[in-house]
């Protein structure tokens, strides 16, 4: 047993206040592109975790969504074209590029074909610039989203942060008006960026 007097005393904690223009305000453009489409979704969302898009995954709890981690991005293309047929809201689908994407192709068909408003976010490498074959911090050929233009409604690569989050917002608002899939592809260091 411990003297009362050896006891150690509660300190009382300290908090830092943040302004509110600042507690307010995303500070990367995950959190911010995350933020501003988070109304028009589904709060499921189907993710494989990997490196190059561990940003958009650290949003999305931050912001309340309720990331369904998946073994596959097959696995999380079917479960996002499932969660978009029921509910019939854009649901968002978040994988890492190249292989990544590649493996979410036939879930990619199979929501184009049955009109499913999924939205595909993949995360490159952390420099600026797209390809598919992928080697540390480089990139060559040719980027992912020429391989799934044909089963989307929109495919995009968002090079800079202000592109990032309008193409996010502009991405969920084509795939619920034409109930087909759209991609999103964001370079890491675009995501980690200061939001605009």
């Amino acid at each position: 047993m411990v003297p009362p007097t050896a006891r150690a005393t509660p300190v009382a904690s300290k908090t830092l206040a943040l302004p509110t223009q600042v507690a307010s305000r995303p500070r990367n453009v995950a959190l911010a592109a995350l933020d501003q489409v988070r109304a028009q979704v589904h709060s499921l969302m189907p993710v494989v975790a990997g490196g190059n898009d561990m940003p958009w995954l650290e949003a999305a709890y931050a912001l309340g969504y309720r990331p369904i981690p998946t073994r596959s991005e097959l696995g999380a293309g079917f479960l996002a074209n499932g969660i978009a047929w029921e509910s019939g809201r854009p649901t968002l689908c978040l994988v890492i590029t190249s292989v990544g994407v590649y493996g979410l192709m036939q879930a990619l068909h199979a929501a184009f074909v049955n009109r499913r408003p999924v939205v595909v976010i993949s995360g490159e490498v952390a420099g600026v610039g797209c390809g598919s074959v992928q080697a540390g911090e480089g990139w060559d050929g040719p980027s992912v989203t020429q391989v799934t233009r044909a089963l989307t409604a929109w495919s995009f690569d968002a090079t800079t942060p202000e592109l990032a989050v309008r193409a996010l917002r502009r991405g969920v608002a084509l795939a619920a008006a034409s109930q087909r899939p759209v991609h999103v592809n964001v370079p890491l260091a675009v995501q980690r960026s200061d939001a605009p």
